[in-house]
């Protein structure tokens, strides 16, 4: 049999019970939502006359929700390595704003593509903050091949560390709005974005943004200290103000 006949058989072969119920729980909590979906359905759709054969192979369904995790993650990690094999080709592989695209463009795909997967956004985003990425080890974590760490590196005006939790907050950011818009279509509520495209065009540009801006941005300044800035802008002059950072 030849290796190409193998795949093919090892496609065909029927699934056992563990993915079949992984399976099953990515589907009904997409469309359902993590808090309606009980251990008892899946076992059930996925054909397990067992109710707790999700506890059997999983342990509890927290241990389910983290085998979903690990394939979705999976996935969308072997899909940035393929967009990072072809933004590298048109010479864009260090280009920001390309690798924001590549961050988060297999979410968004995910979420454009899968129509039925109406909770997707609220999973990831009530999931992903306590499994969140640990801070990208050298040795096991490449430019070439991570994107993270293509950023981190393109974030040259940050201190590393900063530039990695800025990303861990981005990404955050990018899963909480996203679950928000699910929230306001299933409400149908009109009151700001509606549509789709336009809520990803906005955070697209939000996340680069805040990847350029500097260190204590954000900080509250006192009375003083907005005083003493203005008597040395005023003693600098046009020809004594500096370049801005971004």
């Amino acid at each position: 049999m030849s290796v190409s006949d193998e795949s093919h058989t090892d496609e065909l072969a029927p699934k056992g019970p563990k993915e079949l119920m992984i399976e099953v729980a990515d589907r009904l909590i997409g469309e359902r939502g993590l808090d309606n979906v009980s251990m008892r359905d899946v076992a059930s759709v996925a054909g397990q006359r067992n109710n707790s054969a999700v506890q059997y192979h999983f342990g509890s369904r927290d241990g389910l929700v983290t085998q979903i995790l690990r394939r979705r993650i999976a996935a969308m990690d072997a899909e940035r390595r393929r967009r990072l094999t072809e933004v590298d080709a048109q010479g864009l592989g260090t280009d920001m704003n390309t690798l924001v695209h590549v961050l988060f463009g297999p979410i968004v795909d995910l979420l454009r593509d899968s129509p039925e997967a109406t909770h997707y956004a609220r999973f990831l985003h009530r999931i992903g903050p306590v499994t969140g990425p640990e801070v990208p080890e050298v040795h096991l974590r490449t430019k070439s091949d991570d994107v993270v760490v293509r950023l981190i590196d393109a974030m040259s005006h940050l201190p590393r560390r900063v530039a990695f939790e800025r990303i861990d907050l981005a990404t955050q950011m990018f899963t909480g709005s996203l679950a928000v818009y699910e929230d306001r279509r299933d409400a149908n509520n009109k009151v700001v974005n509606t549509e789709f495209e336009a809520v990803v065009s906005h955070l697209y540009d939000m996340v680069a943004a805040s990847f350029r801006a500097g260190i204590g941005t954000g900080a509250p300044t006192t009375e003083g200290e907005v005083t003493a800035e203005s008597e040395g802008a005023e003693a600098a002059g046009p020809e004594g103000a500096s370049e801005p950072s971004g």
